[in-house]
């Protein structure tokens, strides 16, 4: 029991650093950069700037954040990244100038990109390899919670501080509390689970060599690039703007849609770990899921116009769909060693961040090149946004590829 409760008690200590870098990083960065643009007088150059070096960051941090969590204490590092991400929240405060905020959005950045990786090595750690699946689809759940309140609230706390700057310092002194919390609270590994020392451990370069050799890890990674890439560049670049055509310039709406289908994620990612848990099955749960966000897509993107209101149900249906994607962490996690998992869910990340961002590019040049065809602009999006269709049919196919790992036996095959 002693040792449930401290499982439990690591798990939410790590997930209230996720939400926090996630307000943080997702919310006021964003919030506040309107403030920022007439404070500092910032140029559009500037502002892109800070829009893209930062997520760039982010995902170049994925594997090295990985490495470094599978060779040193997860305690040390998740520590460090908190406190990282506090002083960058510091340094936001006191920026006077484009550099300044580019420096402190840098250091937000790599703090972030610890996050996700280490809370899902100590869950891997801490509990049942069956349960991964619901305590990281829970923590995915709070990360989205977290995003769609700090809009709400955070603007709130803005004007309560009367300005961006005291708001930013209040934020960094709530970082301070959680790398202290870290500190006391978060142990590495249970008592008698083995523990390599730096020095015992492979180098980088052998355990890549090894990961390399492991065929279904490289099947999930391509999966999760596919299906995940797609779900996330969908919703967050792509959605309000294609409805806001397909809805005749209906604004509103467009942004009803995109919340629905936050909505529908936030649930169902622990909706889906429960599943997995309870019926003991990861594969079938992709192989559905895929399949029906493949469906859904044709419906909403490719086919005709439907009643608005039957559309948002839709999109709701394609969050919860989509969200199945969550458990090929899960099997990310059955397959690998325990020295190769940081490693492992680093690079998948990173997959998932650069095949996003390659897809929007092929959309963007598609949407160009129907432009020059003097298509209506429904059609071509249309034309661009069947992309992520046939990224998600590929993900379909490649999940029957996928060994069903809800063993509780490691599979390297």
């Amino acid at each position: 029991m002693k040792t449930r409760f401290q499982a439990i008690t690591i798990w939410l200590v790590a997930t209230s650093f996720v939400i926090y870098e996630l307000i943080v990083s997702n919310g006021f960065c964003s919030i506040s950069s309107d403030l920022q643009t007439n404070d500092l007088k910032l140029s559009i150059d500037s502002i892109g700037l800070l829009a893209a070096v930062p997520c760039l960051a982010y995902a170049l941090c994925q594997i090295p954040a990985g490495i470094l969590v599978d060779k040193y204490s997860v305690k040390k590092v998740l520590s460090s990244a908190a406190l990282l991400v506090s002083a960058g929240m510091g340094i936001y405060s006191f920026a006077q100038s484009v550099n300044v905020l580019l420096i402190s959005q840098i250091l937000i950045s790599i703090g972030s990109a610890f996050a996700f990786i280490s809370t899902a090595i100590l869950v891997g750690r801490w509990f049942p390899k069956e349960r991964f699946s619901l305590f990281f689809g829970i923590t995915e759940c709070l990360g989205n919670l977290s995003v769609v309140t700090a809009n709400m609230f955070l603007p709130q706390l803005i004007l309560y501080a009367k300005g961006w700057r005291v708001a930013s310092l209040i934020l960094a002194i709530i970082g301070i509390v959680v790398f202290i919390s870290i500190l006391l609270i978060v142990k590495c590994r249970p008592e008698g689970l083995m523990q390599h020392t730096v020095s015992n451990k492979p180098n980088s370069f052998k355990l890549f060599k090894e990961l390399a050799g492991i065929k279904q890890y490289w099947i999930a990674v391509v999966f999760a690039g596919l299906f995940l890439g797609t779900l996330f560049n969908f919703s967050a670049n792509w959605l309000i703007s294609f409805q806001d055509i397909f809805d005749a310039n209906n604004l509103k709406h467009s942004a009803m849609v995109n919340s629905l289908l936050l909505l529908g994620l936030t649930i169902g990612n622990p909706a889906f770990g429960i599943l997995s848990l309870k019926l003991r099955a990861r594969r079938k749960f992709l192989i559905i899921g895929s399949f029906l966000s493949m469906i859904l897509l044709v419906i909403l993107v490719l086919g005709p116009a439907i009643r608005s209101d039957f559309a948002i149900f839709l999109y709701f249906c394609f969050g919860l769909s989509s969200s199945s994607g969550i458990l090929v962490y899960s099997v990310i996690m059955d397959i690998l060693p325990p020295d190769l998992e940081g490693m492992g869910i680093g690079i998948c990340n990173t997959v998932v961040y650069v095949s996003g961002a390659a897809l929007s590019l092929i959309i963007a040049e598609v949407i160009k090149y129907e432009s020059h065809l003097n298509r209506d602009l429904l059609t071509s999006n249309k034309m661009a946004l069947s992309g992520f269709f046939i990224s998600v049919a590929i993900a379909f196919c490649l999940s029957f590829l996928i060994k069903e790992t809800f063993t509780g036996k490691k599979t390297a095959g």
